[in-house]
This record gives structure tokens, sequence and C-alpha cells, in this order.
């Protein structure tokens, strides 16, 4: 291979990083990132929105963590409402890039800000950070930015901005390298607001917090010891205490809360703020007995009955033992009840043997609701209150709990004659099938809804099995109330059940809707789109008219295209994907999307639709080669000169302007049926025209309505009937009160000419065409009649029409006013 100066120079990774150091663009390896980002990424709103191929495009080397479709501008530092040229840089950042950031950096500075560094403290990306920071020297632009959790925000309105939040991501870490970066990094106090601080202390570890207060003093807030004490770090507790800070009662009721009994100790012997009942009802309602203990024994607040409700219904026992043993406020009616329907067993039995804890009904119906088999056997065989005779198995049986309700029907509870399950947990579980199947078995008939609410939690098997036991009648009803009002196969498309749907349409053909396509393109589904294509359902051709040329639907587009072409008529391929070019806001990305399937089909139209003679060479050439467009323009242009008669001005002109090619252009323009049509919509007349016009004017005096004139003047070339040199007005019908001769042509049978003065907007009222008819000039009148769509002044002078089916003197004749008054006939 010969040596090439790319080769032997560039080659050199240190003499090309000083050659690319002074050149302004993108590196070759940068280049399909920034591609990606502008060809495949739409920016709506303040969301980026992407096609399914852009993580493997933009780095084709790194493995996507996640396959969403959906970039929000707030959770990527970029500023709102605009779209921001620092996207692909931020990309590269958020998705762990390092060697592409770097090498971003390196080309495009101006993309970098103090935002980038940021994000990367968002993203937890300290490895970007460290280069980000090490960079600072040589990339001055990393020390500015939009500061977009600073700019124009009151201190509440940056609490709730995304990049304050990199604080809390930086403490929660298990090592302290994320505050060693901070301080590296240099934030500034009025970067965080209170409850960014709240945030970062409330996640933070004991030494990551340790350290951040000490090497960030302004971290400190109001009620900063409350907080700590939360978290139980003692040390931490001691030495703000040592500082001087100030707590309140809130710091040993969350310290007690959250069985941190060093806190408690430590506040109950340093401090003097003390805490309220609540730190004993929280402590035993979150099963902290220890605390529970210390502070019935050291402390006087005490408790209310909130701390043994709590304690039994969260199954404590060793807090309800001792608060029964050693408190007095006792607890509310029927507790045992709530110890039943949360499964406690040890409570319930607990309980039970100390004969002063009544229930009710309600202990069996919620422990039987609740799956909990343990405790309905315990308590129908050990007390009396018993259960909702008539509602037991139903409740068991709504909730998913078949072993449950089979065991209250050994019992002799009655099988409800109907079930309507309830909530997407429920319906979610692999028992439904279960229960299902012995609701049947009993002789329950299926209810209709069962395979909706199916269908909408993409419960596949028990689809299935409805699917297979359920009345095809009764499926058109349930699939009209299934979720936004669609069929159950829309539930399931969104789920990407594509194997549920593929049953269900083949068994019922009926629930091919044609909106499935317009569901499964928003969704970014492309296996369940792609399936759906298969099948032959929906219009392609419809759905891909809404996508085409839209970056996010690139993929979607690729797909659909070739179900949009008809194996038979290339024609109408061709004119179709013209339509979709003309009519496309990015022309140039539907062209790219178009280009291999126009030249195809534009080639094999051409095999049976012949060019004009005067374009068809260089028509042909550009087909052939890189002007598709050109090529296939020109053949539809020719094809509907040559065949289609009611082929307008506008849109002949509309096809040739927009061929870019100059010489092909050119020669469009010259070809007889468009010239013709251009020149007769243009402000003028043609040659022909003007020679009548000028001896008119010129030749013809006007004296008392009648015209006195030189026939072989106005028209040369015809043969005159007679010698006529005076014209009557109303002879010809014209006015008597203004000159005009335009009705002479008619009247002398020049037919062409006639319709060339039709042609040049010269009819200037309904009359025209009356006398057309009256002369018994047919040809003149059903090239009017065909034209009074055209011409308004055709369509005007209507009273003077009502006589003139009396005046026409044959059959041709009275057929065309026939057609001229359809009220006459």
């Amino acid at each position: 291979m010969a040596a090439t100066f790319r080769s032997v120079v560039l080659g050199q990774h240190e003499i090309a990083a000083i050659v690319f150091a002074f050149q302004f663009g993108l590196y070759e390896d940068v280049r399909p990132a920034f591609r990606a980002c502008h060809q495949l990424v739409e920016f709506v709103g303040n969301e980026y929105e992407c096609d399914v191929s852009f993580h493997t495009a933009f780095a084709p080397d790194a493995a996507p963590e996640g396959g969403y479709t959906l970039f929000r501008a707030s959770y990527y530092n970029l500023r709102p409402r605009q779209r921001d040229a620092r996207f692909p840089l931020h990309v590269a950042i958020a998705e762990g890039c390092v060697q592409l950031t770097k090498r971003m950096l390196r080309c495009r500075p101006d993309l970098a800000s103090r935002d980038a560094i940021i994000l990367a403290f968002m993203k937890n990306r300290l490895e970007i950070v460290e280069l980000l920071l090490d960079e600072r020297e040589k990339v001055p632009e990393l020390h500015q930015g939009d500061d977009i959790a600073r700019t124009n925000t009151t201190t509440a309105e940056r609490d709730l901005r995304h990049p304050s939040n990199f604080l809390s991501e930086m403490l929660v870490r298990a090592d302290t390298r994320g505050v060693d970066l901070l301080q590296h990094f240099g934030p500034r106090p009025t970067d965080f607001g209170t409850v960014s601080k709240m945030l970062a202390i409330a996640r933070a570890t004991l030494e990551n917090a340790t350290l951040a207060l000490n090497v960030f003093p302004w971290l400190t807030y109001p009620r900063l010891l409350d907080y700590v004490a939360a978290r139980g770090f003692v040390p931490l507790v001691q030495s703000l205490h040592e500082r001087g800070l100030e707590c309140s009662t809130d710091a040993m009721n969350a310290a007690a809360a959250h069985g941190h009994l060093d806190v408690v100790r430590f506040l109950h012997l340093h401090r003097r703020e003390g805490c309220t009942t609540n730190a004993m009802d929280m402590a035993a309602a979150l099963g902290h007995v220890e605390v529970v203990q210390f502070l019935h024994v050291n402390r006087t607040e005490g408790c209310t009955s909130y701390a043994l409700d709590c304690a039994t219904r969260n199954g404590h026992l060793d807090v309800v033992r001792f608060l029964v043993e050693n408190r007095a406020e006792g607890a509310s009616p029927n507790i045992l009840n709530d110890a039943a329907g949360n499964g406690h067993l040890d409570v319930v039995q607990y309980l039970h043997t100390l004969g002063s804890f009544g229930c009710t009904v309600a202990a069996v119906d919620d422990a039987a609701k609740n799956g909990h088999l343990e405790v309905v056997t315990f308590l129908l065989t050990n007390r009396s209150e018993g259960c909702s005779r008539d509602v037991v198995v139903r409740n068991a049986l709504k909730s998913g709990h078949l072993r449950t309700a089979e065991y209250l029907l050994s019992l002799g509870y009655p099988l409800p004659t109907s079930v309507f399950v309830t909530g997407k947990k429920n319906l979610r579980k692999p028992e439904m099938v279960g229960v299902v199947q012995l609701l049947l078995a009993h002789g329950v008939p299926c209810d209709q809804h069962w395979i909706v609410q199916a269908s909408a939690v993409n419960n596949v098997p028990l689809v299935r099995f409805l699917h297979a036991h359920t009345d095809p009648s009764a499926h058109p009803y349930a699939i009209s109330v299934a979720i936004r009002g669609k069929a159950w196969d829309v539930a399931a498309l969104s789920c990407g059940a594509v194997d549920v749907v593929s049953r269900m349409l083949q068994r019922q053909p009926e629930l091919r809707h044609d909106n499935l396509l317009d569901l499964a393109v928003p969704n970014h589904n492309t296996d369940a789109l792609q399936y759906l294509l298969t099948a032959g359902i929906g219009k392609p051709r419809a759905c891909l008219v809404k996508i085409a040329g839209r970056r996010r639907h690139w993929t979607a587009s690729k797909l659909v295209l070739p179900y949009c072409m008809d194996a038979s008529n290339h024609l109408d391929n061709v004119l179709f994907l013209l339509k979709l070019y003309e009519e496309s806001a990015d022309r140039a990305r539907t062209l790219e999307l178009i280009k291999p399937a126009l030249a195809c089909h534009a080639r094999k139209a051409s095999q049976t639709v012949e060019f004009a003679s005067s374009v068809a060479a260089r028509a042909t050439t550009l087909l052939q080669t890189d002007g598709v467009v050109d090529g296939a323009l020109a053949l539809v242009i020719s094809h509907l000169c040559a065949t289609d008669t009611d082929v307008t001005t506008a849109r002949l002109t509309s096809l040739v302007d927009l061929v870019v090619d100059d010489e092909l252009q050119t020669q469009l323009h010259r070809l007889p049926e468009i010239a013709v049509l251009v020149f007769e919509f243009q402000f003028g007349v043609c040659g022909d025209v003007r020679q009548a016009l000028r001896a008119c004017d010129a030749l013809v005096e006007y004296d008392r309505s009648s015209y006195v004139s030189f026939p072989t003047v106005i028209a040369p070339h015809a043969a005159w009937e007679g010698s006529t040199r005076s014209f009557g007005a109303p002879g010809y019908w014209l006015c008597n009160c203004q000159r005009g001769a335009r009705h002479v042509p008619i009247y002398e049978g020049f037919a062409r000419l006639a319709k060339r003065l039709v042609l040049h907007s010269l009819a200037t009222e309904g009359a025209m065409v009356v006398f057309a008819l009256l002369e018994n000039r047919c040809a003149v009148v059903k090239f009017e009649m065909e034209q009074r769509t055209n011409v308004s002044g055709l369509r005007r002078g209507v009273h003077t029409q009502k006589r003139t089916s009396l005046h026409a003197n044959h059959a041709e004749g009275a057929i065309l006013c026939a057609l001229l008054h359809p009220c006459h006939r």
C-alpha cells in the first residue's frame, strides 16, 4: 500500500495532536456521537427524545446502561426550553464514556462548562470528575457555565433543581473519595439550599458527614443536630454538641424512633431538651424494645395507647409483652383484629392467652383476605367469633389466596357465585390461574372482565387460560372496556407481550385495529411493531406519513417503509415516496430514508412508463446516479403530462420546482404541456391572442352599439364565413354601453382563438357560454363548460342563460344546454 501524508504524518499520534490542535472541527472518533445527537434526537419541551438506536450509534464500543429513549434536560444539567449544544458532551459524561469525554473536550472545548463537572458529580462518574478537574488548566471554559442550579432562583427554587442533589450523591458513598473531589472542585455556599443540605445529611455515612462538616463549614443549618441524632451518629452528635449547636425534643424523639439507644442515652445525660411521648410511642411501633425499656426506666414522659396499638399491629411480640406487663396505657378495642389481619400469629396467640383482648369477625375476614392461613386456622379453632360466612371465601379468592380459600371451602363455607378480582398486585400473582380454575370447576361462570384485567397487568399465563375458556362473543365487550378504552391487546402491546397478542389476533381477526401501529411507534416497541407489520395489521403508509423524517422514529420508519411498497405497482410506489418527500418537514432526513427504495422502484417503473423525449437522456442519467429524486420527478411529470388530462398547473409546477438539477428543470419547463399551462396563467397574453386583441383595439370602431372592423386582420389564417364588416352588439351578446369584441371569434367559429381567450380570463360573463351555444359552436361550449371551475367569469350572467334551451338548434346543442342548466332538463 502506497504511503500517504495521512498514513505517515497523521498516523503518528503526537504529530497529529499538534496538527489537530490548530484545526476547527470534530475528530474522527467523536463524529459518530455528534452525528447520533443530530440525526436521532429531537428536542420537545424540556426533553430530548431519541430513537432506539441512539445509544449504539452514540458510543458503538460502549455498553449502554439502559434502553431509555428520553433525556430530561434538568437530569443532564442542560438549559431548559431550548436545545443545548452541550447535549453530546453531557450524554458522554452521564454514560461514563471517559475517553469519549476527553476527546470531545479536545476538539470542542466550547462545549465545556462548570455544569459538566456538576453533572459528573450528579451521575457519580468520579473518574470523569477527576478528568474534568485536571483539565481545568487547559480548558478554562470548565470554570465557567450557566450555573443552572443558581441563576435567577431563590433558595427554595434551588432546592428543587436536580443539580443541587449531587452533594447527597457524594455523601452517600461508602468511601470519602467524593467528598475529597468536592473539596477540589470548590463548591460555593450559595450552590445549595437548606433542603439540599438536609437531604445530604439524611443520606450520608458517618465518615462522609463528619468530613464534609469539617471541610465545608457552610454545610451547617438550623436543627442540624436533630437530623444527625436521627441518623444515630454518636460521635458527630457529641462533636456538634461540643460546638454548641442547638437541638429540640425532635432529636431524642427521632433517635428513639430509629432505635439509636446510644444517642438517646447521650442526649438524656448531656442535653436538657428531653423528649415527648412520641419517643416511646415510635420506639414501640418500630420494635425497639431496649429503647422502650430505657425510656420507661429513665424518662417520665411515658407513652400513649398508640404504643401498644402499633406494636401489636406490627407484630413486635417482645414490645407487646413489655408494655402489657409494665405500662397501664392499654390499647384500643379489638386490637387483636389488626394483629390477625397482618398475620402475626405469635401476637394473636399471646393476646388470646391473656383473655382480656377481644376481636370481631373482622379478624378472620382480614386474615383470609391477606392469605394468612395459619392465623385463620388458629382463630376458627380456638375462638368463637367466627367470620363473615358469605364473603370470607370471596375475599380470599379476590386476593389470589387459593390455599386459604380451599381450607375455608373444606369447612363448609360457601363459594361465591361470582368473583370480581381487583388490584394489579393481586392480578399479577401466579396463583390467579388456580383461582380461576377453582371457580370454573365449581360452576362459576367466567366473567368477561377477567380477561380485560389480566391483560392490563400482562399476566400472560392467566390470559392464555382465560382465552381458551372465555366465550368469544364476550371478547368485543371485554376489550371495549380495557386499558384506555382500547382492546386488551393494546395493554399487552404496551408491556411488550407480543406472544399474547399473536395468539389473540390469530383467534379473533376482528381485533386487528388499524391504530395499533400508531400505539407501538411512540413506545419505541420495535418487537411489537415488527409483529404487527408482519401480520398485516394497520396502515403502514398512514403510519409512515406521520413519522417519516422524525429523528426519534428513525428505526420505526425503516421498519415500516418496506411494508408501504406495492410489489407490482412501481409507479404508485414512486408517487407515494415523492409525496412523502415533498410534504416532509425534514427533506434531507426523509431522502436518506427513502432513497434506496425510490431508486429501485423508479428504475422499475421507467421500464413501463416513458420519459418525455426531451428529458429522457438527462433523467435516465440522474436516475442511474445520485439524482434519484430528480429522475423520479421527471418520470412522474412525463407520466402526468401524457395521461392525466385533469392535472393542474399548480401540481405540475410544484413538482418541477422540486427538481434540483438545473439542466433537467429547464428541460421540464420547456415541455409543451407545462409551457402552455404556465404561460396561460401568467399575467399578459400569448402572441396569437395578442394579434386578435390588437386588431380589435386598432381597427375596430365602436359607434352606437355596433362595431366596424377588418376581419382578416383579427384572424388572418382563418376562413371567414362571410365578409361582415359591421357587428351589432346585441347580436353578438355584447353590452351596449361598453366596447368589447371578445365574442366575434365564437360567432365566426374560430374555436382555437375562442378557447385561448377563455384561458386568458377574457370570458367576463356567462353570456359567452350562452352565445357559443346559440351559434351552435359546440366545441367551444364543451371547452367553456370544462373551464367553468377555473374561470370565474364563465359562471356569471346566469340570468341570460334562461333562454338558452329555446335557441338550441340541434341535438348536441340541446344536450349541452341541459348540462349547462340541470334545472331545465
